[in-house]
């Protein structure tokens, strides 16, 4: 429950935190809204999209974006640095709005510290408590006052622990589009007449393309035995270096490298080859059939097994509650997946789009930006008043 006594006055100062590079974009959409009706002075933890759009940047997360547990482990001093970071600005500029944006393991421990601050604090795109272990639904109602939920099925957890909740929508439905037609997207990279298409996404974090791509790699070679005349594209998040991923290639020469357009990739394609994330829900929103992969350390796996409670790890799986895309989790066979690919192309794509197409009916058609930002300024009009 918002405790309204310990707000100082209204100084229009705000702090956003972000740990990766889906998430900074949400929190890019999140700033432009608020800022469109409530202009306020922004700072926190970002990287270069939030940077050039005037957030002041306290410390970029660039070195703190990893997947699996053991993982961040071996990161912990740049965590703790940024932690640090974090921490001196909060005591020094007490803002008075605190948003945190997914990345919960590091995002949790800024909720207390902004609870003993005594800073606002909003949650968006809130922890997956409903996969994980249900104790960070204590921290969520001790140390937030609202969270932003973008997943129909999470509210109704939230009001049964008494957590402060709104459901908005999710974000990619009215986000998620393709720039060009297919045919022209497809013209302009000299593959109008190559078929299949097949979208291969590695992830967009370091640790996960250096994991998975000797995989795929493995994986597009087993495919061209049975489709000689197939393209591969490989979109290259903004955030990964192009010559990184390139080296990984070797000689692999059906694979086109692409500075960005994933959307538009997945769109053209006929299947696509996705590590496990939110791309797996642009690419069901693009409704392009897809095999889902996962992989972390043994440890790091291990662990996930004893807390982990869910059935499905990709989100369109999870939002409808059964299997719409395959997934291949831990253990990666490259001619097992090639296989399913292959099926998936000539045999499941037809049940696939209507699987899709119920996902993004379930998902609704609302601008969930904009209605975050009406419930964010809603929380600071009970906090210190009217704004305007």
């Amino acid at each position: 429950m918002l405790d309204t006594r310990r707000a100082a006055p209204f100084n229009r100062k705000a702090v956003i935190v972000t740990g990766e590079l889906s998430g900074e974009i949400h929190a890019l959409h999140l700033i432009q809204a608020i800022n469109e009706v409530l202009p306020l002075h922004w700072s926190g933890m970002g990287s270069t999209r939030l940077q050039a759009a005037g957030v002041a940047i306290v410390h970029d997360y660039r070195d703190i974006s990893l997947t699996g547990l053991t993982e961040i482990v071996r990161k912990m001093g740049h965590v703790w640095r940024a932690y640090g970071s974090l921490k001196r600005h909060l005591e020094e500029a007490r803002p008075s709005l605190l948003v945190l944006v997914d990345f919960p393991g590091f995002n949790l421990k800024v909720a207390r510290l902004a609870r003993r601050l005594g800073i606002p604090a909003i949650y968006f795109i809130p922890p997956q408590i409903w996969a994980w272990h249900e104790s960070r639904i204590g921290t969520l109602r001790q140390c937030v006052d609202l969270v932003i939920s973008i997943l129909p099925f999470e509210k109704a957890l939230y009001d049964r622990h008494g957590v402060p909740a709104v459901y908005v929508g999710h974000p990619f439905m009215t986000t998620v589009r393709s720039a060009e037609p297919r045919d022209q997207f497809l013209a302009r990279l000299g593959l109008s007449q190559r078929r299949p298409i097949v979208t291969l996404m590695p992830g967009s974090r370091q640790n996960e393309i250096r994991t998975l791509m000797p995989l795929i790699i493995e994986v597009v070679k087993y495919l061209r035995r049975t489709l000689p005349e197939m393209a591969c594209l490989l979109p290259v998040a903004e955030n990964i270096d192009r010559g990184f991923v390139g080296q990984l290639l070797h000689e692999e020469t059906c694979i086109t490298l692409l500075d960005g357009h994933a959307r538009e990739a997945l769109a053209a394609s006929d299947a696509a080859l996705v590590a496990s994330g939110s791309a797996t829900l642009e690419a069901a929103i693009l409704d392009c059939p897809t095999v889902v992969i996962y992989k972390v350390s043994a440890l790091s796996y291990f662990i996930a097994r004893l807390v982990v409670n869910v059935k499905h790890i990709s989100l369109p799986n999870l939002i409808a509650g059964r299997e719409v895309f395959p997934e291949f989790v831990q253990r990666l066979e490259p001619q097992k997946i090639a296989e399913r690919v292959l099926h998936v192309i000539n045999n499941e794509s037809g049940r696939m789009r209507n699987d899709m197409e119920e996902v993004r009916k379930k998902l609704g058609v609302s601008d969930s930006y904009l209605n975050a930002r009406d419930a964010a300024i809603r929380l600071l009009e009970q906090t210190y008043g009217p704004l305007f």
